[in-house]
């Protein structure tokens, strides 16, 4: 389709971006049905205004408490069997979000309620007198909130009346108080009742213990020295023997060292000995001197004489009395190391057996302490728990009764001046509000809903084809034929572009035709047929008005009616319908005496004449496509006025005989069903359809989004000295 088409239907060449915003089509659309919004709104604001006219006031009272993490400590270093408080950052967030769901329990309300006696008021407990339902009911009327950064807790109660608000709030806090206090009041004497009785048996414990550790010492002779101090000595003595006898075994070796040095000094006079014991006597070292020399002075003779020369017998005799002397003297100091190695093998021998002694002893006291320990393992723990029993139970003695608390009030409630609920404004709003959203729901809903085609976006896709053009409304809404109605009324509608021919209406239609003769320039369109899908759509209207702007550009132009069963051209133009295409088809009249002259000049109508029984068979006649073909040479443009396409099947037969076929579809009240079946019937008979004329359109309803162009015509006729006085009702 060209560009006059696209300006004809209110867009412009590259408004494809502006297309894909959705956010003025859901205006229109709120704009559309603005009705139900309103509706909604109003009904939402009514609902909350009797809403909140028949709530019963509600008054909130609050008291504030400091609750401490620790209560204070009277006695520094005393525990309390019951700690009112707890130490780092998340204990002290759980010790808080606990202390809170007590404030708000049961338990608390339930005291709450007795204290005040709220069983007895009929006004607050109605027929229930049970105290747990009504300690349920003042629980849920508090609610306990943290003040930030603080230790401060704001216990807020909600009563029908202020003064009753008032002394829950600070009857809740005194109880609370109170419940602490009893928490570790009764938590106290526990802990003294489960002392003394821990007491009593440790105590005989003890007793028992203390008298078999005695029975056992006394049976082992333990009473004078204890058992770790034995066990201490015998270590001493073990090792005290242990180092002689490593002693006497390092001297043991050395005699043995000793004692084959003087022997083997012994078998040899001559060899130098360096022992102490042999060095050192006199005499020994005088026989070895003396047979030194005997033995150099035998070895000198006898080099010169033999054994049997009378000196050399007598110093070899000589010799063998020194040498046996100085076997005696080595003998002796033999025999001595003999005794004194016995009496050291002696020694050693003697302390091994004290060794073994000691050990034997060391073991038998191991197995006096694997018995002993258990016994005294058993009482030293004993003694020791009832030394902390003890010390617990003088503590609680004295902390217990100490009516110390980690809460206080800080400041009561006061009796409320106004209420806080029900909330006018806010209620109203908020009603307002939702009332408007429903609004839009129902209004989107509406629109959803909807399935009839009401611009020209819905047509292109829908149907695939171009839009030819857009008709405003003339003269009013459209009527049936059938209804009684004047002529003249409807002559005026019809002829709405001839009779103010710069009506909108009047430039919308010359911009179809224009868009139709643009089509096809080297090929004249000559014959075409103007249908809708249904009845009362502006198809007749449209054709008229599309054959006036076609005659005013100066070419012949021919309407006929061919809706043999519904004829209006003849009551549109006042001519008679005596004669008509009927007439001419059956060969009653000819063409030249059927077709009548209208007041629009060069444009001719050929009424339909008397309405045959049959007149589908009269268009599928080989006479109407003769008689199309005369027309054909006597006129420029021929415009057929058909009947719908879901009416009969007139329509296709006609579009297959045309040029082409111009659907007319009315804004707001054709569905996208009817436009889709009658393409189909149009493309089944393979006839051409040029385009789609969206009729009815009212350019002034901002709810189709023309209202621009509407404003733009208008402004186009004053700037061209067109006043208010000259507009075409449209």
């Amino acid at each position: 389709m060209n560009s006059s088409a696209d300006l004809a239907a209110g867009e412009l060449p590259g408004d494809g971006a502006e297309s894909k915003i959705d956010l003025r089509a859901h205006w229109r659309t709120i704009r559309k049905r603005w009705p139900f919004v309103v509706l909604a709104m109003i009904v939402a604001t009514v609902i909350a205004f009797v809403y909140t006219y028949r709530q019963p006031k509600i008054y909130e009272a609050t008291c504030q408490a400091i609750i401490e993490p620790m209560a204070p400590q009277v006695l520094p270093g005393s525990k309390d069997v019951v700690e009112l408080g707890t130490g780092t950052f998340w204990a002290n967030k759980e010790f808080y979000e606990t202390q809170y769901r007590i404030i708000q329990s049961t338990s608390v309300g339930q005291r709450t309620a007795e204290k005040l006696g709220l069983q007895y008021d009929p006004d607050y407990a109605g027929a229930r007198t049970d105290l747990t339902a009504l300690g349920r009911m003042v629980a849920s009327q508090i609610k306990v909130s943290p003040l930030k950064d603080s230790r401060l807790a704001l216990i807020t109660a909600t009563d029908r009346k202020p003064q009753r608000a008032a002394l829950i709030a600070n009857t809740v806090a005194d109880t609370y108080i109170e419940y602490n206090l009893d928490y570790k009041l009764e938590g106290a004497r526990a802990a003294m009742a489960w002392l003394a009785e821990q007491e009593a048996d440790l105590k005989r414990q003890l007793e028992g213990s203390e008298l078999k550790l005695y029975q056992y010492k006394k049976d082992r002779n333990l009473l004078a020295v204890s058992l770790d101090d034995k066990q201490s000595m015998l270590s001493q003595n073990l090792a005290n023997v242990n180092a002689k006898l490593t002693d006497l075994h390092i001297r043991r070796i050395e005699m043995d060292a000793k004692r084959k040095m003087i022997e083997r000094a012994r078998n040899n006079i001559a060899d130098e000995e360096t022992l102490p014991e042999v060095r050192e006597k006199e005499t020994i070292q005088n026989l070895r001197e003396s047979y030194v020399q005997l033995s150099k002075d035998y070895a000198d003779l006898s080099s010169r004489y033999g054994p049997e020369y009378p000196k050399m017998k007598a110093l070899s005799g000589q010799m063998q009395t020194v040498r046996k002397a100085y076997e005696q003297e080595m003998d002796a100091i033999l025999a001595a190391f003999e005794k004194s190695y016995q009496e050291l093998l002696d020694n050693e021998k003697s302390l091994k057996e004290l060794m073994e002694q000691q050990k034997k002893e060391a073991i038998e006291l191991s197995k006096i302490e694997v018995e002993y320990k258990p016994l005294q393992r058993a009482s030293e723990q004993e003694e020791k728990m009832y030394g902390i029993i003890a010390s617990r139970q003088k503590e609680i003695d004295i902390t217990g009764p100490m009516k110390t608390n980690n809460v206080r009030i800080l400041e009561r409630a006061i009796v409320p001046g106004t209420p806080v609920r029900p909330k006018p404004v806010e209620n109203l709003l908020l009603g307002l509000m939702i009332g408007l959203g429903v609004g839009i729901g129902l209004a989107f809903g509406i629109e959803a809903l909807d399935n009839t085609i009401k611009t020209q976006a819905d047509v292109e896709q829908l149907l695939g084809t171009p839009v030819l053009g857009l008709v405003p409304v003339i003269g009013g809404a459209e009527v049936d034929a059938n209804v009684a109605r004047g002529d003249d009324t409807l002559r005026e509608r019809d002829l709405g572009v001839f009779l103010d021919p710069k009506s909108v209406a009047a430039e919308c239609c010359r911009s179809i035709r224009t868009n139709i003769l643009f089509m096809s320039p080297d090929r004249p369109l000559k014959t075409m047929v103007v249908t809708s899908p249904s009845p009362q759509e502006g198809k007749t209207t449209t054709a008229i008005n599309l054959g006036v702007t076609m005659a005013e550009a100066g070419g012949r132009v021919l309407i006929v009616d061919t809706d043999m069963r519904r004829p209006r051209l003849h009551r549109s133009f006042g001519v008679p319908n005596q004669t008509g295409i009927s007439t001419v088809i059956v060969g009653k009249t000819t063409l030249e005496e059927a077709v009548k002259r209208t007041d629009v000049p060069n444009l001719d109508v050929l009424p339909c004449g008397p309405v045959p029984p049959n007149p589908s068979e009269l268009l599928h006649t080989d006479r109407f496509g003769v008689i199309l073909a005369e027309c054909a040479k006597l006129y420029d443009r021929i415009i057929l006025d058909s009947p719908p396409t879901s009416a009969v099947t007139d329509p296709a037969v006609l579009g297959n005989l045309a040029d082409g076929v111009v659907l007319v579809v009315k804004a707001g009240e054709t569905t996208r069903e009817a436009a889709m079946h009658a393409r189909r019937q149009l493309n089944a008979a393979k006839a051409r359809l040029f385009g789609v004329v969206v009729n009815a359109i009212d350019f002034s309803n901002p709810a189709y989004g023309y209202e621009y162009y509407y404003r733009n015509y208008y402004r186009y006729g004053y700037t061209y000295g067109n006043g208010p006085d000259q507009r075409a009702t449209s």
